[in-house]
């Protein structure tokens, strides 16, 4: 009984926390992803459309069962997919949806909590120039660093008002957004918006709120690090939109707020919806272990439009630059490999050259002792000038291990190669591409 109190209280606290924080007049958004009963697809992250959706397999040992305590509940496999930085960043919806069916017409509300532990030690061969894109670049000085910080950590609640009507919100501590003066540490309302469906009444569903935009993938097989196409062109901002799902189609199109979001999604005139998104993914399931993910989008307006490279400066503005991804992913046994390519339809006119992203990765899942392990490697790069530029590129290789020690806990350890130095904010005079940071970056990630 004591265990129950002390988890309500925690719980009922999170909740007190995201609510007073919002009205306060901190920014609501959300982002959403998880499931029930969820059948394991990929043993590296990877995830499919079809009736049963995938979730992270680190976590693939969770019976998927809720537990409650009075009026709340917590639910582990929901929310390690909502919070999840590394996979299914674009269509987490699906899953709050998906959780409301186990629900019923009854009301609920679920809570959740993750942290992210970070060490790193590096190197770099330019004094005072760190490109390890999860770190600002003025984080570290001299050619040497250690860092041990809580990274991320966010305090979630989803509600399933009846089968068809679900919201989510999401409070989030970083370390790293944190702009304009850099200092460390930041408390925001990440995310919070309604769905409006029943994927298993109709396959037809709307969303509103502020959340993670639908456009490309923008996950990575790494367990800890993002891939360098996350850091360039992943959006988030207030939209309007509708979807559809079914036998493994998923589509989806949103109207997008005016101004500036959270990294690229961007446009002139606030006040006006006149940005937009749309975003497709297919998957085919040819048997229990192998499965083809293929998925493409399209975003109207983005940051890379300006004369100035400039993330902060919510009236640097020029003629709509768009964006078009195409990505896939393929399950083969304990096998998965996957590759996302998202490229600006013109030239940045701050850099002169377009802006694009690849990424080519691989892993494979297997065991230490009794212990699920996932290993993988993966190469990515963002360009956006010429040969003769110091801004030509960023560059990373990441090695990495993964090691889930239980439902709620993941270990990770993973060798991290940074080749370049182009910060995207001044990537016109402080560009060096000779820059190379070699990095050991330990990670916990705890879920309740």
């Amino acid at each position: 009984m004591k265990t129950l109190r002390l988890r309500a209280i925690v719980q009922s606290s999170l909740v007190m926390l995201l609510i007073g924080n919002f009205c306060q007049g901190a920014e609501p958004t959300v982002s959403i992803d998880s499931t029930d009963d969820l059948q394991l697809v990929s043993a590296t992250g990877g995830y499919s459309s079809v009736e049963t959706p995938v979730r992270d397999p680190y976590w693939d040992d969770i019976d998927g069962e809720p537990t409650s305590s009075h009026f709340l509940h917590t639910d582990t496999p929901l929310f390690t997919e909502q919070l999840n930085f590394q996979n299914r960043q674009t269509d987490k919806e699906l899953s709050i949806m998906r959780n409301g069916n186990k629900w019923g017409d009854k009301t609920h509300a679920l809570v959740g909590f993750q942290a992210r532990f970070s060490t790193i030690a590096a190197h770099t061969n330019r004094s005072g120039k760190y490109s390890y894109l999860t770190r600002f670049p003025t984080a570290f000085t001299g050619e040497h660093a250690t860092d041990a910080r809580l990274l991320h950590a966010n305090a979630a609640v989803a509600g399933h008002v009846n089968e068809s009507v679900h919201l989510y919100g999401e409070l989030l501590f970083s370390d790293v957004f944190t702009f304009p003066s850099f200092n460390q540490g930041s408390l925001q309302v990440r995310q919070l918006y309604a769905v409006f469906g029943d994927l298993e009444a109709s396959p037809f569903y709307a969303f509103i709120g502020k959340k993670n935009i639908n456009f490309g993938d923008m996950g990575t097989l790494s367990p800890f690090s993002q891939s360098v196409i996350w850091h360039y062109f992943a959006a988030l901002h207030e939209s309007i939109g509708v979807g559809y799902e079914n036998e493994g189609l998923n589509l989806t199109l949103a109207a997008i707020n005016g101004g500036r979001g959270i990294r690229v999604a961007d446009s002139e005139d606030k006040g006006d919806l006149n940005n937009f998104a749309a975003n497709g993914r297919y998957t085919v399931e040819y048997s229990d272990d192998t499965i083809l993910q293929l998925g493409a989008g399209f975003l109207y307006g983005t940051i890379y439009d300006a004369t100035v490279a400039e993330h902060l400066d919510p009236n640097a503005f020029g003629d709509h630059n768009s964006a078009w991804d195409i990505n896939a992913q393929l399950q083969l046994g304990d096998w998965t490999f996957a590759g996302e390519f998202v490229t600006t339809v013109n030239d940045w006119p701050a850099t002169g050259h377009p802006v694009l992203g690849y990424r080519t990765e691989a892993a494979y899942r297997s065991q230490i002792g009794s212990v699920p392990t996932r290993y993988s490697v993966s190469w990515s790069e963002g360009r956006q000038g010429g040969s003769n530029d110091q801004f030509e590129y960023n560059r990373q290789l990441v090695i990495g291990a993964g090691m889930e020690l239980s439902p709620n806990a993941l270990l990770t350890l993973e060798y991290v190669r940074s080749i370049g130095f182009a910060p995207l904010i001044n990537i016109t005079t402080v560009s060096d591409k000779s820059v190379k940071q070699d990095s050991i970056v330990g990670g916990l990630t705890l879920v309740l």
